[in-house]
């Protein structure tokens, strides 16, 4: 099946037009990373979202014992949604095309099963990564909360990420097909099914927490380590990995809900260009990390639109 895809994919186009989509693709996301204003997205999920539903988070950080348990699952859920828009976890919406169209006509490809297999995916990264934050506690979360720390954390994670995400894209596209093919039939059709791509998006999107520096983050990860428990850190972890991805959600269960069927018939009939458009959103996603996260911070060469004075 993996090997008839890739087939039509370089058959329907030449080496230099599927070249030339990555690196419009490439262009594109070192544009989007260049001029972001982080003042603007973070701004919105920390005053616009956050301001309005639980208020002032750092002064909500430190109040486990006036606040309680039940609060930290309010706080982590607003947490995850404020993050949405932020570098550090707007590539998500990279991730849809290959989900939405991730169907064919076998139960097993359902785009629904591919669904619940990425929530499930960001679900154990974030309960493992609760539990962590428990067994640190407070004193171990402040010492990870230190600017120079965060962000380094940030950088290291984040620019991972992007390589095995752009790895990925140049799989989907075919350019690393001699590399694929030392793995038997059988490895790349399991690693091509929708329920493996499923959780394996999920896993790199729970893992997207890990390096998280948004300020309203890191001020839920104090008033969940002061519980010093495991349990619940695993808890409150879950419903900000949760929170964090309810906006594509929404929009995966609208693309599905309205063009379910014509997805299907597409990705059916024409299977190389649902994996062109997975590939091609793969590489936008992976370039904007490493560029963002990783280039413009090593050696300055980011943030245009502050230093144009634009904004």
């Amino acid at each position: 099946m993996n090997h008839s895809i890739n087939n039509q994919l370089t058959s329907s186009y030449t080496k230099k037009t599927l070249i030339l989509y990555a690196s419009i693709s490439a262009f594109a996301a070192i544009l989007i990373a260049g001029f972001w204003n982080y003042h603007l997205v973070d701004g919105f999920g920390q005053n616009f979202i956050a301001g309005n539903t639980i208020g002032d988070t750092s002064e909500l950080a430190g109040g486990f014992e006036q606040y309680g348990s039940g609060f930290g699952f309010i706080f982590a859920a607003i947490a995850g949604l404020a993050a949405t828009f932020t570098a550090c976890n707007c590539v998500v919406f990279a991730m849809l095309p290959g989900l939405a169209c991730s169907a064919d006509q076998s139960k097993v490809n359902n785009p629904w099963m591919a669904l619940g297999a990425f929530v499930g995916g960001v679900t154990i990264v974030s309960i493992i990564y609760g539990i962590y934050i428990g067994l640190i506690g407070p004193t171990g979360v402040e010492a990870m909360n230190v600017q120079e720390v965060r962000l380094s954390q940030a950088q290291t994670v984040f620019t991972v990420l992007g390589i095995i995400m752009l790895i990925w894209g140049f799989l989907e596209m075919g350019f690393l097909d001699r590399i694929k093919n030392l793995f038997s039939n059988s490895t790349q059709s399991f690693m091509g099914t929708a329920i493996t791509k499923g959780t394996v998006i999920g896993i790199l999107v729970g893992l997207f927490a890990v390096g998280r520096p948004f300020p309203v983050f890191r001020e839920f990860l104090i008033y969940a380590a002061q519980a010093e428990s495991p349990l619940y850190g695993a808890g409150v972890m879950m419903a900000q990995g949760l929170g964090q991805i309810l906006i594509m959600i929404l929009l995966f269960a609208i693309m599905v809900w309205i063009g379910g069927k014509k997805l299907m018939v597409w990705a059916t009939e024409s299977p190389h260009k649902p994996k062109l458009l997975s590939g091609l959103a793969l590489i936008t996603g992976g370039v904007f990390f490493i560029f963002y996260w990783g280039l413009a911070f090593a050696f300055d060469i980011g943030q245009w639109g502050f230093k144009l004075g634009l904004y």
